[in-house]
C-alpha cells in the first residue's frame, strides 16, 4: 500500500472561468474596477476610452483607462493580496468588525478576493499602475495574455497543458511615471479588448455610474463619505449623449410629480413597518400582524388562511434583517390632467428605473435595471391580480441595507444579485412585495379614489355638460343658425332624459346589490334546511315502499316542518326586494334586528362573537320606511363587524347595539380595530372599502344611500359617541338628523 499527498494544482483555464465567464458583461466588469477603487478609499474615477470610432467601435487601437485617486499599493499588497486569488483579508476584516477603509471609513464593498479577475471580461492585455500617498515609489504590474488563445489551452499555436502557475506576471518598482508629484492611486490600462462595444454599451454604463451610490444622498445634495465621483471620457470628451443633469431631472420628477412619497423602515425583530409621506403629520406603523396585512393576496398566497391575529396569530421570523425603503409612486392613468400629469418625457425617465438595491450606500447589481423583475412583480401580477400590484415601471425606489444588519443577505459571485439559498434574500424580496402590495391597496387607491371623486364632483355639481350644450344653442341662437339651435335644444332634452334613465337604473342597481349580499348570508340556513328537507323526503320514499306507516306519518310531519321554515326563511329574503321596498310604512327597528341576529348567530357563535343589545327611550324605536331597508342596513353592519372582528383575539370579540328611541337613533358598536383615520372620508363612497382586496365597497354605501332615499342617515360615531372602541355607526332615524 502506498500513500501518497495531492494538493490542487488548477489549470490556467480556470482565469476564463473566473473572469471572462463569470462576469456577466463589460460594464459589470468596469462597475467591478470602480468598486475596488470606492474600497481604496477614492474620491474620483475617470473612466476613459480611447482610440474608439465615432460610434465608439473599437478598433485594434482602442483601450480603456480606468484612473482613480485612491490609496494606491505597494509592491507587498500587489505581490501578497492582489496575485493571491480568493484572499480572504477583507473578508476576514468584516468578520472582525474591521469592515471599514482607512480614511474615510466605508463600508468594504468586496470580499471574495476574485474581483480583479473582472479586467478579463475586457481585454487580454492589462498594466496596473499604483502609487501609495506620501511615496516616491511606483509599481507596475502586467498581465500579457495575448501569447495564449482565448481558453488558456494552448500557446503561440501549440497546445499544451498550461496551469496557473506557469502564467507570468511582472512587477516593476521605479520612481513615478505616470503619477506626478503627490499624486497617488491606480491606474488600470486595458488593451487588445474583448465584447463588442458602441454608443448604447456606453450610455447603459453611464446609467450604472450614476446610481452606483446611494442616492439618497446625490438626490439631498449631502455630500457623504459614501459618494464618489464617476467621469466617463470618449476619445477626450465626455460623450454628447450622456445626460450630467440626469440626478437633478431625476430630483425634480420626483418632487412635482410623485403622486405618493414613502420612506420608511422594517424592524425586523418587532414585524413593523414605520413609514411617513407627506399626506401624514405623523409616521405611520403597519404591523404584520394587521388585517390590513394578512387581508392582501400576496400575504395569504405564502401563509395561507391561517394567520389572522391575537392566539392565531404565526410565529414568524424573517431571516433578511431592517432595511430602510423609500418608493415614489406616479399614477400613469391617461387622460389625467394637472399636478401629476405626466409627459412622454416623464414616462420615459420614470420607466428607465425601478427599485434598487443599495447595501452601505453602495448598489448591489443588476438590482434595479430597467429589464430586471428582481422583486418578481411582473409574475406576481401574473399569477395573481393585476390589481394588487403597481406595475414594475409605475415605482422608482431604493431599498438600503447593510453589512452589519442584513448578514445574510450575501452577493453572489458573479455580481448577478443576492445568494438565495439561505432564505434571507426571497424573505426581503416578499416583504418588499407585502409592503408595495398594501401602499397600492390603501395609500393609493385612496389617492385614486379622492381623484375620481373630484372628477365626478366637478361634471355633476357643475353640470358641465347640460352647461356647455346651453351655451353652446346660445351661441347659435346668437348667430342666427335658429335651424342648429333647435336641434342643440333636442340634445339638451334628450340628454336631461337619458340622465334621469340612467340615475332610476344605479338606484336599481344598487338595490340589487344589496340583496345580493342578504341572500347570501340567507341562503346559507336555507340551503341546511333545504338539505334536511331533501334527506327526510329520500327516507319518507324508501319507508313508503314498506309497511310502516306511523313512520311515514312522522317523517311527513317533520318534512312539512322543514319546508315551513323554509318558507318563513324565503319571506325575510322577499322583503328585500325592490316590489317590496317602495312600500313604505312606520316599522319596528327592533324586530329587523332580531331577525337579523338570527341570520348571523350561528356565524357568531362560531368566532365567539358576544352579543348584547341595549333598549333605550319611553317607547319603541319606529321609522317610515320598508322592512328591506332596514334588514339591509343591519346586514351589512353585522356582516362589517364579523370581518373585522375576526381579526382581533376572540376574548375582545363584542357587538353592542344601542336603540335609543328618544334620540330616534341605533349605534352599532363592536370591539374591532376600528376605522383607519385615513378612511373615514371614504368608508361610506361606492368602491372604497378598508377591507382591501376582500371588500366589495358597496356595503355601507348601499346603506347610506338607501336611508337617505327615505331621509335618514347613517354616520360614523367619533370621540365621546363612541361606546366600544372599534367602529360605532349611528344610524338616525329622524329626519332633522345630519
Amino acid at each position: 500500500m502506498s500513500v501518497e499527498t495531492l494538493t490542487f494544482r488548477p489549470f490556467a483555464r480556470l482565469l476564463t472561468m473566473l473572469g471572462d465567464q463569470l462576469i456577466k458583461n463589460e460594464r459589470i466588469a468596469l462597475v467591478e474596477l470602480i468598486r475596488n477603487a470606492y474600497d481604496a478609499d477614492a474620491d474620483h474615477v475617470e473612466i476613459r476610452f480611447e482610440n474608439f470610432d465615432k460610434e465608439m467601435k473599437a478598433t485594434h487601437l482602442s483601450h480603456i483607462v480606468v484612473r482613480d485617486d485612491g490609496t494606491g499599493m505597494m509592491a507587498e499588497t500587489l505581490r501578497n493580496e492582489w496575485m493571491r486569488s480568493a484572499t480572504p483579508c477583507k473578508f476576514l476584516a468584516k468578520k472582525d468588525d474591521r469592515g471599514r477603509t482607512q480614511h474615510k471609513n466605508r463600508v468594504i464593498q468586496g470580499e471574495k478576493g476574485i474581483g480583479r479577475f473582472a479586467v478579463l471580461k475586457l481585454g487580454r492585455k492589462i498594466t496596473i499602475t499604483s502609487r501609495p500617498a506620501h511615496s516616491n515609489v511606483e509599481c507596475v504590474l502586467t498581465w500579457d495574455f495575448s501569447k495564449y488563445d482565448d481558453d488558456f489551452v494552448s500557446r503561440d499555436d501549440q497546445q499544451t497543458d498550461i496551469f496557473l502557475d506557469d502564467i507570468n506576471v511582472t512587477l516593476v518598482q521605479s520612481h513615478p511615471e505616470l503619477l506626478q508629484g503627490d499624486e497617488h492611486g491606480t491606474i488600470i490600462e486595458i488593451h487588445m479588448l474583448n465584447g463588442t462595444w458602441g454608443k448604447p454599451l456606453i450610455e447603459r454604463l453611464w446609467s450604472d455610474i450614476s446610481n452606483l451610490t446611494d442616492p439618497v444622498s446625490r438626490i439631498t445634495r449631502h455630500k457623504a463619505s459614501s459618494q464618489m465621483d464617476v467621469d466617463v471620457l470618449c476619445n477626450g470628451k465626455r460623450p454628447a449623449g450622456l445626460d450630467a443633469n440626469s440626478t437633478e431631472k431625476l430630483k425634480a420628477l420626483i418632487e412635482d410629480k410623485a403622486v405618493l412619497r414613502i420612506q420608511g423602515y422594517f424592524d425586523c425583530e418587532c414585524s413593523v413597518f414605520s413609514y411617513e409621506s407627506e399626506s401624514r403629520v405623523a409616521a405611520e406603523k403597519v404591523a404584520l400582524k394587521d388585517p390590513k396585512i394578512t387581508g392582501l393576496w400576496v400575504w395569504r398566497n405564502r401563509f395561507g388562511r391561517r394567520a389572522k391575529s391575537g392566539e392565531e396569530q404565526l410565529q414568524m421570523s424573517f431571516g433578511c434583517g431592517d432595511f430602510a425603503f423609500h418608493f415614489y409612486i406616479f399614477d400613469f392613468a391617461r387622460g389625467k390632467n394637472g399636478k401629476y400629469a405626466l409627459t412622454q418625457a416623464d414616462r420615459k425617465r420614470i420607466k428607465s428605473h425601478r427599485i434598487y438595491l443599495y447595501r452601505d450606500g453602495v448598489r448591489v447589481y443588476p438590482y434595479g435595471d430597467p429589464d430586471d423583475d428582481w422583486l418578481a412583480i411582473d409574475v406576481t401580477r401574473g399569477i395573481g391580480r393585476a390589481g394588487n400590484f403597481f406595475s414594475n415601471d409605475q415605482v422608482i425606489g431604493w431599498i438600503d441595507i447593510s453589512q452589519e444588519k442584513n448578514p445574510l443577505l450575501r452577493d453572489k459571485t458573479n455580481r448577478e444579485g443576492l445568494i438565495e439559498s439561505d432564505g434571507g434574500a426571497p424573505d426581503l424580496i416578499f416583504l418588499i412585495q407585502v409592503f408595495l402590495s398594501y401602499l397600492k391597496q390603501y395609500p393609493f387607491a385612496r389617492y385614486v379614489h379622492a381623484r375620481l371623486q373630484r372628477s365626478k364632483a366637478t361634471l355633476v355639481q357643475e353640470d358641465m355638460i347640460a352647461s356647455a350644450l346651453n351655451e353652446f344653442r346660445n351661441d347659435l341662437t346668437a348667430a342666427g343658425q335658429k335651424s342648429y339651435a333647435n336641434v342643440a335644444r333636442k340634445i339638451e332634452k334628450d340628454y336631461k332624459h337619458e340622465r334621469q334613465h340612467l340615475l332610476e337604473r344605479a338606484e336599481t342597481t344598487e338595490d340589487l346589490a344589496g340583496v345580493g349580499l342578504s341572500v347570501e348570508m340567507a341562503s346559507h340556513d336555507i340551503m341546511l334546511l333545504l338539505n334536511r328537507g331533501l334527506n327526510i323526503a329520500g327516507e319518507l320514499a324508501r319507508l313508503a315502499r314498506g309497511t310502516a306507516k306511523d313512520n311515514i306519518a312522522q317523517l311527513a310531519d317533520r318534512l312539512t316542518g322543514v319546508l315551513a321554515q323554509v318558507v318563513e326563511g324565503m319571506k325575510d329574503v322577499q322583503v328585500l326586494f325592490k316590489s317590496s321596498r317602495r312600500r313604505r310604512r312606520i316599522v319596528e327597528i327592533e324586530p329587523c334586528l332580531l331577525k337579523v341576529y338570527h341570520l348571523y348567530k350561528r356565524l357568531l357563535d362560531a368566532k365567539t362573537i358576544r352579543y348584547e343589545t341595549i333598549t333605550k327611550g319611553r317607547s319603541h324605536l319606529v321609522a317610515k320606511t320598508t322592512d328591506g331597508v332596514v334588514l339591509q342596513v343591519l346586514i351589512n353592519l353585522f356582516d362589517n363587524a364579523v370581518y373585522w372582528l375576526d381579526t382581533v383575539s376572540s376574548a375582545r370579540r363584542e357587538i353592542l347595539v344601542t336603540i335609543d328611541s328618544d334620540r330616534g337613533e341605533l349605534i352599532f358598536s363592536d370591539s374591532g380595530p376600528g376605522v383607519d383615520s385615513e378612511d373615514v372620508p371614504y368608508i361610506f363612497d361606492a368602491f372604497y372599502s378598508g377591507k382591501g382586496q376582500e371588500g366589495r365597497g358597496l356595503g355601507l354605501y348601499i346603506a347610506r344611500q338607501l336611508l337617505e332615499r327615505h331621509d335618514y342617515h347613517i354616520r360614523l360615531g367619533q370621540d365621546k359617541e363612541q361606546i366600544l372602541n372599534g367602529a360605532n355607526f349611528i344610524v338616525a332615524f329622524t329626519t332633522n338628523t345630519r
